[in-house]
């Protein structure tokens, strides 16, 4: 048996990581953006998918990922993973192209290609978002 102050943190502990992902998202726009600016004025800053530029993408992503996890409702979680989904892949691809040394990924200040800074955060954010949604199917009685 769990006492109350126990239950209280556990009843928390999804709105804490709702509150992780929508700051993570943040955090991430804050460097996409300057990239997506930096591509319409100078149209190559970031690879294009088709006549898109992937920068374009991963924003709209992870923009979608920031709403679902601020608005937080079931009926939203599509919205979630539409926006994990293209995110992950496109940078599993651009970090595989990055490993083949094919350069394809914006580079970093300190020169590492951004995509594997995304892969990482996208499938972080993607557990969090998993783990969220398993702790709040999970009845506290049998904690």
């Amino acid at each position: 048996m769990i006492n109350t102050t126990q239950s209280r943190l556990l009843n928390m502990a999804p709105r804490l990581l709702r509150i992780s992902l929508a700051a993570f998202s943040i955090y991430v726009l804050s460097g996409i953006i300057p990239i997506s600016i930096t591509h319409a004025h100078a149209g190559n800053a970031c690879p294009m998918i088709g006549p898109i530029p992937a920068c374009y993408i991963v924003s709209i992503c992870y923009a979608a990922m920031g709403i679902a996890s601020l608005l937080w409702a079931k009926a939203l979680n599509w919205l979630f993973f539409a926006g994990a989904a293209p995110v992950i892949l496109l940078a599993l691809a651009g970090t595989s192209m990055e490993l083949m040394g094919r350069p394809t990924c914006p580079m970093s200040g300190t020169g590492t290609p951004l995509c594997f800074y995304s892969l990482a955060v996208g499938i972080a954010m993607l557990t969090i978002f998993l783990v969220a949604l398993k702790m709040e199917q999970r009845p506290l009685a049998s904690l």
